[in-house]
């Protein structure tokens, strides 16, 4: 039996990520989705038992806040858990769950590195594209930007440039990037972190400005110092951050001082830095001249260091979802 944990942003896909691997592996599922985001995933199950897909207890659902989360988990009978969110909730899981196989996809603060020799176009591009899509709200998206010195100033130049062009407004019209984050409380501590690293030296480009409601406009910080949450840890909302180095070695020894380590990307001409980032960098996945948020099911899909263990993507999450064992027979 696999117990699946999921995180509010992508209801409907992080549910089928923990359902499908279990199935096919073999395993009955029982899913408990965010308690602020249900539907979606009710109407998942609804929809596989209503068309015969799976008997009715291979798959089961269960809603309810973290005391329900704490009575599956500690359940001796569960195989497997897998979970997606939080790092402070993932480790929670592994103490609680313990000694069951834990699969655990945690946050991040995913960094992407400009070196000097860039496409600075693509570069700030990628910025916009994987920095706020889903309001920032997105384990990948494009929070901490790296820049060699030596383009900063170019580079910067092109990310203002493009801010205009980012849609803020209702989160079902296609061209909208920005929209009202989950909740008033997720509101208040972004603008708070905002605040904080403003007051330590950060310096803001654009934003943050009223939109009305829990809506926080585009935000790009730059010059942000060490030790102020949106740097350091996972903000969670349309704020990026931009922080100039002097070469590349101090860029790679920058992105892995973080205590995250989930995915990655270097913008670059050069095969040499790609294959070095590749080699160096402390994350699960290394992605050049693509947004760190690009990601596809048939590949392995995890972190290291607080950003979890294990991998997702169907055959990775199969095999996390079985056991290996030995037979030996003396004839």
């Amino acid at each position: 039996m696999v117990v699946g944990i999921t995180g509010f942003n992508y209801p409907l896909l992080l549910a089928a990520h923990k359902i499908a691997p279990a199935l096919a592996a073999g395993c009955p599922v029982i899913v408990k989705p965010a308690p602020a985001t249900p539907l979606a995933t009710l109407l998942l199950v609804e929809v596989l038992r209503s068309v015969g897909a799976v008997p009715a207890a291979a798959v089961q659902l269960v809603t309810g806040d973290v005391e329900v989360g704490r009575a599956l988990v500690e359940d001796r009978r569960i195989g497997a858990v897998s979970f997606t969110g939080s790092a402070a909730a993932g480790h929670a899981i592994a103490r609680n769950a313990a000694p069951t196989k834990v699969v655990l996809e945690l946050g991040s603060n995913a960094a992407l590195v400009v070196a000097a020799d860039a496409d600075l176009e693509a570069a700030a591009d990628a910025v916009v594209r994987g920095g706020y899509y889903a309001s920032g709200q997105a384990c990948i998206s494009v929070q901490r930007v790296v820049v060699e010195e030596a383009v900063r100033a170019d580079f910067l130049d092109l990310l203002a440039a493009r801010m205009k062009d980012v849609v803020v407004g209702d989160p079902r019209l296609p061209e909208t990037r920005v929209a009202p984050l989950i909740d008033e409380r997720a509101t208040s501590r972004v603008l708070g972190w905002v605040e904080s690293a403003v007051s330590a030296g950060a310096r803001l480009v654009t934003g943050p400005a009223p939109a009305g409601g829990r809506v926080i406009t585009p935000t790009v910080l730059a010059d942000v110092p060490d030790g102020v949450e949106v740097w350091d840890e996972e903000i969670f909302g349309p704020v990026v951050c931009v922080r100039a180095v002097a070469d590349l070695e101090e860029a790679f020894e920058t992105v892995n001082r973080s205590r995250y380590g989930l995915h990655v990307s270097v913008f670059t001409r050069s095969l040499a830095t790609a294959f070095a980032a590749i080699e160096r960098l402390e994350a699960g996945g290394v992605v050049v001249n693509e947004v760190p948020g690009f990601r596809a099911d048939n590949m392995p899909y995890g972190g290291v260091k607080d950003s979890g263990i294990g991998r997702e993507g169907p055959r990775f999450a199969i095999e996390e979802f079985t056991v290996t064992r030995m037979a030996i027979i003396r004839p």
